[in-house]
């Protein structure tokens, strides 16, 4: 059965989202000059305290088996978002101080998502970001070095960025950034190595929360409930990035990026859908048993373009309330039809059966 969301947010939404736009919109503009290096790899913790969280990733959405994807989602400090946070895995005194980290592939035995602590397990300059014993993230544009552990995995790859990264969103409050650049390296899994080269996406983003002010774990939310991220890798070292926000019972913002490695400036298509086809047959529970259908075929677009997606990879508990994975994609894009691989971060809040959670801050989980 095909699902969708409605596609108009609830009217008194929509001033809100119209400043949103324009702060978006600029970010977009500068997406078309060198980059300024105006962030770096530290924590929110260590900058200004209006920020509340920051974000680190790693997104290689085309690799060869058994991994087909390889992923580090790093979440730092606690949203306020609905979609992203366990409350109980915050500590009650101080909700910031806290690194949810995940890495995984598709090959079996390829996960870890831990729970740490930022001043216990991270260590952070600005050219140097630490996650436990998971990942580390080293350099600086247009140069970074990742290395991974988790399970079965090991990998380390450099990247080379282009001079221009590409800028989601740019305002006082919130900034986030998506570096695409050629990586090479290699991928250990239970002593197979696997050389691993391509285009791929290095993320950075810090933003506010309302923890800044409450400085204490809370279980009042806002309500975003649905969260569809995507990495297609398009022939020609090209990639296209989609993302959905869903809150209220509406969509609130649909973006598509399409960008290379060649100089052209990133193209920005505002709206588009996405469309769950077919889901799994019975419902995944996660690591604290809260239980979802996943999705297990898709489609998304907007004018020009149609990705329909087909996961063949586990779906990993990683990022915030949802999944990540890879996928097999069928892509029509300006007449051109082909084949490809695309990477997902997928969570669904609205028909979610939840039970009451873990203690307050498990050190580590591993489903």
């Amino acid at each position: 059965m095909t699902t969708e969301y409605p596609s108009r947010p609830p009217r008194y939404l929509r001033p809100a989202l119209a400043v949103a736009r324009h702060y978006t919109d600029a970010a977009h503009r500068a997406s078309h000059e060198p980059f300024d290096h105006s962030l770096d790899l530290l924590p929110h913790t260590a900058l200004s305290r209006r920020y509340g969280w920051s974000h680190h990733g790693l997104m290689l959405p085309n690799l060869p088996d058994p991994h087909r994807y390889l992923s580090l989602m790093v979440m730092c400090g606690t949203t306020g978002l609905q979609a992203f946070d366990f409350p109980h895995e915050a500590a009650p005194d101080d909700p910031q101080d806290i690194i949810v980290a995940s890495a995984s592939s598709g090959a079996e035995n390829a996960h870890a998502r831990e729970v740490l602590s930022i001043e216990r397990d991270g260590r952070f300059t600005r050219d140097h970001a630490e996650f436990g014993t998971l990942a580390t993230i080293s350099g600086t544009h247009p140069d970074f070095e990742i290395r991974l552990h988790a399970g079965d995995l090991d990998a380390r790859v450099t990247m080379r960025c282009r001079p221009e990264t590409t800028w989601f969103v740019r305002s006082p409050v919130w900034r986030h950034i998506g570096h695409v650049g050629r990586y090479e390296g290699e991928v250990t899994h239970r002593g197979v190595v696997t050389p691993v080269s391509g285009v791929g996406n290095l993320e950075y983003a810090r933003s506010v929360s309302p923890y800044v002010v409450l400085r204490r774990a809370s279980r009042r939310r806002l309500p975003l409930q649905w969260f569809s991220y995507h990495v297609v890798d398009v022939p020609g070292e090209r990639q296209i990035l989609f993302t959905q926000l869903g809150a209220f019972g509406a969509i609130v913002e649909t973006n598509v990026i399409f960008r290379s490695m060649d100089g052209t400036p990133d193209r920005k298509v505002h709206g588009g859908y996405h469309r769950v086809l077919e889901t799994d047959d019975a419902p995944t529970v996660d690591a604290y048993g809260n239980a979802r259908l996943v999705p297990r075929t898709f489609e998304f677009g907007c004018d020009g373009m149609t990705v329909v997606g087909t996961y063949d990879c586990p779906q990993r508990f990683a990022i915030g309330r949802g999944y990540i994975s890879g996928y097999t994609a069928k892509v029509t894009l300006d007449g051109e039809e082909f084949a490809t691989r695309g990477y997902s971060e997928h969570i669904d809040e609205r028909g979610a059966q939840h039970t009451s959670g873990p203690p307050r801050r498990p050190d580590t989980v591993r489903p």
